[in-house]
This record gives structure tokens, C-alpha cells and sequence, in this order.
């Protein structure tokens, strides 16, 4: 037995693939989470003054930091995508598959 005909399917690197799959799925409603809420409050809409100001200015500083996160989000899963390999042996397959069993 020799070279590649031994290798199996990197689980780990599936599973992170699934992952960026789902999270790529869900980014649409992520990333319109909370700007209804903001956009509805302060500045003469439905609730205005200065608490509705103070809430408005909160809500938004939330939502840029969440978008920013997202932001970073795929590409971390990306980066350890292109780290993990495609193919491994049986038993690190075996190791790997218990593990994200956890």
C-alpha cells in the first residue's frame, strides 16, 4: 500500500466545508439582523427623543460590530479550509471523526 490508494476523505475538512456552506446559507439574514429595529427608532420615526436616540446610536454601534465580525467570519473558515488536506490516512480519519464528535 502506497501514496494516495490508502487516503480517505479529510472529515475535518468536510465538516469545515459544511460549515461555510451553512454559514453562507444564513449571511443574508445575518446580515440584515437588527436594521429594521434600527431604522424604525430615533430621529421622528416611531419612537423619537433621547432615550430613542441613545437606543438608535446602540442598536447600530451593535449591528456595524456584528457585521464586522461576520465579515471575518468566512475567511477564517476559508483559511483553515485551505490548511486542512484533502485526503488522510484511515486511522487520522478514524481520530478526527471521534473528535468532532465532542
Amino acid at each position: 500500500m502506497s501514496g494516495d490508494s490508502a487516503k480517505v476523505e479529510n472529515p475535518r475538512r468536510h465538516a469545515l466545508v459544511k460549515l461555510k456552506r451553512d454559514i453562507e446559507h444564513e449571511m443574508h439574514d445575518l446580515q440584515n439582523l437588527l436594521k429594521k429595529p434600527s431604522a424604525d427608532v430615533g430621529e421622528k420615526r416611531s419612537w423619537a427623543g433621547p432615550n430613542a436616540t441613545t437606543w438608535h446610536s446602540d442598536i447600530e454601534g451593535r449591528r456595524k460590530a456584528m457585521l464586522a465580525q461576520l465579515g471575518s467570519l468566512l475567511p477564517a473558515v476559508q483559511a483553515e479550509i485551505n490548511k486542512a488536506p484533502e485526503k488522510v490516512s484511515p486511522a487520522a480519519a478514524k481520530l478526527m471523526q471521534l473528535d468532532l464528535r465532542r
